[in-house]
C-alpha cells in the first residue's frame, strides 16, 4: 500500500490496487512513477494534488473519485477508465494530462485540457536536464519522450453531463472523440477555422463601428490564439466571458456571428 504521510497518499513507484481511501481523511494524492488500479477516492477534498510527481508518467486506471474535490497538479499523469461523477475540480494544472474513456459529472472550473503539452516544454526540458546534470545524474529513462513528445491521449471521455465554468481545451483536443454538454450558453463549433472566417465575412454587411471593431478583435483571437496552435474544434460558452453578470455587447453579438455561421457550416454534434 502506498505511504499515507500526513493524511498524504503517497505512491513511490509503487502499484496499489483495490484499496479504498474514501474514509481514511486524506487530503493529498502524489504519484511518482506510480500505479493506481481500481482505487477510490470517492468524497475526499484533495487540496493540493500531485498526481504526477517526479520525472515519470503516473497512471489511475478504473479508480473512482467520485464526489471528490480537488485542485493542484495534473504534472505527468495517465487516467484510465475512471469516474469523476458530481465532482468538483478546480484550477487543475493539466499540461501533460492524459484521460481516456473517463466519465464527468460535477463541475469543472479554470482548467485547460491540453492535446499536446504547452508551449515552453522543450525549455523546460532544457531547463530539468542542466539540473540533474549539475545533480551528478543521469536522464531518466523515457523522460525525454515523456516531455517532448507530439501529443496528450485525449479521447472517449464524457463531459456531458458536466457543468464546465473556465474550461478550455487547445492544442490539439480532438472534441469529436468527446461528449460534450449541449447547454443553451454553449456553442459548439465543428469546423472552427472556416466558421471563424465565416464570422469575420458577417462583419461585412455591419456598421464600421467600435462594436464591429471590437467583434472583429475577438474573432481573430481565437483564430490566432486556438486555431493556429491546432485546436480544430471550440467549445465556447457565454458564462466565460460575463463580466459583472453581464455579457458584454460585442460578445453577444460574437456568439451571434458564430452561431450563424456554424449554421451554415456542416453541423454542430459531437460524439
Amino acid at each position: 500500500m502506498a505511504a499515507a504521510q500526513s493524511h498524504q497518499v503517497i505512491a513511490d513507484h509503487q502499484e496499489v490496487v483495490g484499496v479504498d481511501y474514501s474514509a481514511q481523511g486524506v487530503t493529498g494524492v502524489v504519484g511518482i512513477g506510480a500505479r493506481f488500479e481500481r482505487c477510490r477516492f470517492d468524497g475526499l477534498r484533495l487540496q493540493d494534488v500531485a498526481f504526477g510527481s517526479g520525472l515519470e508518467q503516473s497512471q489511475y486506471v478504473g479508480c473512482s473519485f467520485d464526489g471528490v474535490v480537488l485542485t493542484g497538479a495534473g504534472g505527468y499523469s495517465r487516467f484510465v477508465g475512471c469516474t469523476f461523477r458530481e465532482a468538483e475540480i478546480y484550477g487543475l494544472t493539466a499540461g501533460y494530462l492524459e484521460i481516456v474513456d473517463c466519465v464527468f459529472t460535477g463541475r469543472i472550473r479554470s482548467t485547460t485540457f491540453w492535446g499536446a503539452p504547452p508551449p515552453g516544454s522543450a525549455e523546460q526540458f532544457a531547463s530539468n536536464l542542466a539540473f540533474l546534470q549539475r545533480q551528478g545524474r543521469d536522464e531518466p529513462p523515457g523522460y525525454r519522450a515523456l516531455v517532448l513528445r507530439e501529443s496528450n491521449e485525449i479521447h472517449g471521455n464524457d463531459f456531458s453531463g458536466a457543468d464546465l465554468l473556465g474550461v478550455a481545451f487547445r492544442h490539439g483536443v480532438d472534441l469529436t472523440r468527446q461528449r460534450l454538454p449541449d447547454g443553451s450558453d454553449h456553442l459548439y463549433v465543428l469546423d472552427a477555422e472556416p466558421a471563424l472566417h465565416r464570422a469575420l465575412a458577417l462583419l461585412v454587411n455591419r456598421p464600421a463601428d467600435d462594436l464591429h471593431a471590437r467583434v472583429e478583435r475577438s474573432l481573430r483571437r481565437l483564430l490566432d490564439r486556438e486555431v493556429a496552435s491546432g485546436q480544430r474544434q471550440l467549445l465556447l460558452r457565454e458564462a466565460d466571458y460575463v463580466s459583472r453578470g453581464a455579457l458584454k455587447p460585442h460578445i453577444r453579438l460574437m456568439f451571434e456571428m458564430l452561431r450563424e455561421a456554424t449554421s451554415v457550416g456542416s453541423g454542430s454534434g459531437a460524439a
